[in-house]
C-alpha cells in the first residue's frame, strides 16, 4: 500500500491518489472484506464510518478502512473494480495513471447491494466531460452503455440473477 496517499480532494473529502505512475491494466490491489466484522445497516455510526460501509453479501455490511475506500466517484473513472464475488474485488488501471493523480471509480455500477433498487443518488459532482449529472448506485437505472460496460466485472452471482433485467445483450 506505500503506491498510494490518502489526502484531502479539492472537494474537501479523503481521496486517494497514486504516488507513482501506474500503467494501464495494472492491478492496483485485492481487498477480501469477508473476514472483517459484520455491522448492522441500522447501527449508529460515525460518518466517517458509514462512509466506510461496505455491503459483503446476504443483508451483511462491514466497515473498511482499506485505502481503497477513500477512492472517490467519477462518471470517467481511472479505475475498474473486477468483483470476483460480492467480498472479494480487485482494482486495476484503466489507463495510465500519472503520479500525484487521483484514484477513482464509478460508484454507479459497484454498490451490489443496489442492483436494483435505488437507495440514493444525488447530484453528481464529479467535473468529467461526460459526466452523468446524477450519481445513482442502481446498476439497473444506469444508461445501457454504461450496464454493458461495467457487466462482465459484476460477481458471477450477480450476472445469474439479474441478466433479464440488464440491458446487456
Amino acid at each position: 500500500m506505500n503506491n498510494y496517499l490518502i489526502k484531502k480532494t479539492k472537494l474537501l473529502r479523503k481521496g486517494l491518489f497514486a504516488k507513482k505512475d501506474i500503467k494501464k491494466g495494472e492491478l492496483l490491489f485485492k481487498i477480501d472484506l469477508s473476514n472483517l466484522p459484520r455491522v448492522k445497516p441500522d447501527a449508529r455510526l460515525s460518518k466517517e464510518e458509514e462512509m466506510h460501509m461496505d455491503y459483503v453479501g446476504r443483508g451483511r455490511y462491514v466497515i473498511s478502512f482499506h485505502p481503497y475506500s477513500y477512492m472517490n466517484h467519477s462518471c470517467n473513472p481511472n479505475v475498474l473494480v473486477k468483483h470476483k464475488t460480492i467480498a472479494k474485488s480487485e482494482f486495476y488501471a484503466m489507463m495510465d495513471i500519472k503520479k500525484g493523480e487521483q484514484l477513482t471509480y464509478d460508484y454507479g455500477v459497484n454498490a451490489l447491494d443496489q442492483i436494483d433498487k435505488e437507495l440514493w443518488k444525488t447530484k453528481c459532482k464529479c467535473g468529467s466531460d461526460n459526466c452523468r449529472r446524477v450519481l445513482s448506485t442502481c446498476f439497473i437505472k444506469q444508461p445501457a452503455e454504461i450496464q454493458r460496460k461495467y457487466y462482465n466485472y459484476l460477481p458471477y452471482s450477480i450476472r445469474r440473477k439479474y441478466k433479464l433485467k440488464l440491458q446487456v445483450s
